[in-house]
């Protein structure tokens, strides 16, 4: 009798393995994980099948998470510590799945910004694009995570994501403006355009966006340029450059300098002259925005 208790656990344990091995549904694993459950299925199953091989498989796994919105979140949130999650394709996959379900996603912001460590960097590059995708309109410790990689190899992907919280950045102004002055092109003209998308409250880095209005790189001179007129009447100082740039020799810079100024209107009167001079440019856009500046300004 004594021989038979000693077996019990044993055949206790074959028992549970072979009912794991059994069942498609993963519900005796995800059981013993204590996963959460979507549709009936434990985060177990959704793991397994979203690493088919089954291209068919995948996707349909993919529509039937996306379908689930805020319900899916728990598993999807399961699915993202690499300590769990092996398979780096999952873990991106899950991710991206979030930033598509949006706002609904938000219960997701500590398990992404704990994603961000992730050992793989395709992840968190992911990463980066699901936050600025589910943390608006107002999230302050996303915005403080991403501030703080602005000081990374991985400040681009920062940018990107924090130009989705608009004046919710404001905390990243000063970093930001410190990349206007960073030795690639690729994070200026991205500093450049997170500035002008937190908008007034960006006013502080008017003088950094005003010199890079002579940056060598054309798509930094666009973006500052740009920015410069989503910021407002707060940049009116700009005004003297911002008419000296209508005569850049490249199209996209002249046509977002004299949209600037017309978003600055009445305040950019002393440049009317230069914008009239726009109205014969070769480019067409060029023309299109000259004649709405033309008229915001005269007004």
């Amino acid at each position: 009798m004594k021989k038979r208790w000693l077996l019990l656990p044993a055949v206790l344990a074959v028992a549970a393995v072979a009912s794991a091995l059994l069942d498609p549904t993963c519900t005796v694993p995800g059981l013993l994980r204590g996963d959460h459950y979507y549709r009936s299925r434990p985060t177990s199953y959704w793991r397994k099948v979203l690493g088919d091989t089954d291209p068919l498989v995948h996707v349909q796994t993919v529509n039937a998470l996306k379908e689930g919105g805020a319900a899916a979140v728990p598993v999807l949130v399961e699915l993202l510590p690499a300590a769990q999650n092996p398979e780096a394709e999952i873990r991106w996959t899950a991710a991206e799945i979030l930033g598509e379900i949006g706002p609904d996603a938000t219960p997701a912001l500590p398990g992404l910004l704990a994603a961000l460590d992730d050992p793989d960097a395709h992840v968190r590059h992911v990463i980066f694009t699901t936050l600025g995708e589910v943390g608006p309109p107002s999230s302050p410790e996303t915005v403080a995570a991403l501030t703080e990689r602005l000081e990374t190899e991985e400040r681009v992907a920062a940018a990107r994501a924090l130009a989705h919280f608009r004046r919710e950045a404001k905390p990243a102004v000063p970093a930001l403006r410190g990349m206007l002055e960073a030795r690639d092109p690729e994070t200026r003209w991205n500093a450049a355009r997170t500035l002008g998308k937190i908008g007034p409250e960006a006013r502080e880095a008017v003088p950094s966006l005003v010199a890079a209005l002579r940056d060598e790189d054309p798509l930094v001179r666009e973006h500052a340029a740009e920015a410069l007129g989503d910021i407002g009447p707060d940049a009116r100082e700009a005004v003297p450059a911002l008419a000296d740039a209508l005569k850049d020799t490249d199209p996209r810079v002249r046509r977002d300098a004299v949209r600037s100024l017309g978003q600055l209107g009445p305040a950019a009167r002393p440049a009317l002259s230069a914008i009239n001079t726009l109205l014969k440019d070769e480019d067409p856009a060029v023309r299109e925005a000259a004649t709405r500046a033309a008229k915001q300004v005269g007004l």
